[in-house]
């Protein structure tokens, strides 16, 4: 894995980052990192999201009720999955 260095950090903003890893019971170099990797995460997210925009550039728009259904369908899903886990007998 590759080092990063910091420079400059506000000793205000360090504060409360130690502060926040404590809070957690972490390190700093293990608050850090996560946070990096979060980034890291959201901003791929980010890129992920606008490469499929640009592709349904000039697609037409599903309709309301197709897309409510399909909600709705995704609903009632997760509703019958919560059931089912919550049903199980704790081990």
């Amino acid at each position: 894995m590759a080092n990063v260095l910091i420079r400059d950090v506000p000793p205000d903003d360090l504060e409360q980052i130690r502060a926040a890893a404590a809070e957690r019971g972490t390190s700093l170099q293990s608050f850090m990192r996560d946070t990096v990797h979060a980034q890291a995460v959201h901003l791929r997210r980010q890129a992920a999201i606008a490469h499929i925009s640009e592709r349904l550039q000039g697609q037409a728009k599903v309709p309301d009720t197709e897309r409510d259904a399909v909600l709705e369908a995704v609903n009632r899903a997760h509703h019958e999955r919560a059931d089912q886990l919550s049903a199980r007998p704790a081990n």
